[in-house]
């Protein structure tokens, strides 16, 4: 009897440290987040690493440049990195954006540096001048060919129908959208052009335990092949 009152109250001593979670992050960006739906690749990893550790996740949409000025007032925050001046607990890196320029493979063109974008026929995702640097923004500035677009779906259309030579965007976000294209043949090979930094995003925690358990609930994810089950379901 002393044995199981004692394996009792360790269950029920964890089951007390369980809690709901409110984390805030930026508005809806698919296939990473997808507010409609408490959805998305980043938001599936970050909510079954938190119930490793019975952990239940409510998200908090704000403007994405309110997300590291609110966050004490939660939790914490999502799709943040170091860089943002937040100060507290962050994780280990949960996902990574990576943003390249995208071209038909049939086409040949060769990019090898941001420079080589100043000819060319450019559609890019919306406000790519603010987050893609300042080369980027002077090299495009100069370029009549170059545009900018907010629904993403119709980069893919333009670029796969030949009607641009270059797509500028996150790999994960432009695989997302040629998946629900049904109306232009997408079959084609592409080749992406390296030339943008990837960037690694985390969540930041106000209790470093609540961290903590978070960070083994990812270790879990990655070491199982859940991590990656969960992103190939929105991309492939």
């Amino acid at each position: 009897m002393k044995y199981i009152s004692l394996a009792l109250l360790l269950v029920l001593s964890s089951a007390v440290q369980a809690k709901t979670l409110t984390l805030i992050a930026g508005l809806s960006l698919p296939p990473y987040v997808i507010q409609e739906s408490d959805s998305g690749m980043e938001y599936d990893v970050i909510k079954e690493a938190l119930a490793f550790k019975g952990h239940t996740l409510v998200m908090k949409y704000v403007p994405f440049a309110r997300v590291s000025v609110d966050y004490p007032k939660y939790d914490g925050a999502i799709t943040i990195n170091e860089s943002s001046g937040a100060k507290g607990n962050y994780s280990d890196q949960v996902i990574t954006y990576q943003n390249y320029a995208v071209t038909l493979k049939n086409k040949g063109i060769k990019i090898n540096s941001i420079q080589d974008l100043q000819d060319q026929k450019i559609i890019a995702f919306q406000n790519a001048t603010k987050y893609l640097g300042d080369e980027f923004a002077q090299v495009v500035k100069g370029n009549s060919k170059y545009r900018e677009l907010g629904q993403q779906v119709k980069q893919v259309k333009l670029l796969y129908s030949g009607r641009t030579d270059v797509v500028v965007s996150d790999i994960n976000i432009f695989k997302y959208f040629r998946k629900s294209v049904t109306d232009v043949d997408t079959t084609a090979e592409i080749t992406l052009h390296e030339i943008f930094a990837a960037v690694g995003y985390k969540v930041l925690f106000n209790d470093v335990a609540l961290r903590d358990d978070f960070n083994a609930g990812l270790k879990s994810l990655k070491a199982s092949g859940r991590y990656d089950e969960i992103v190939n379901s929105y991309i492939k």
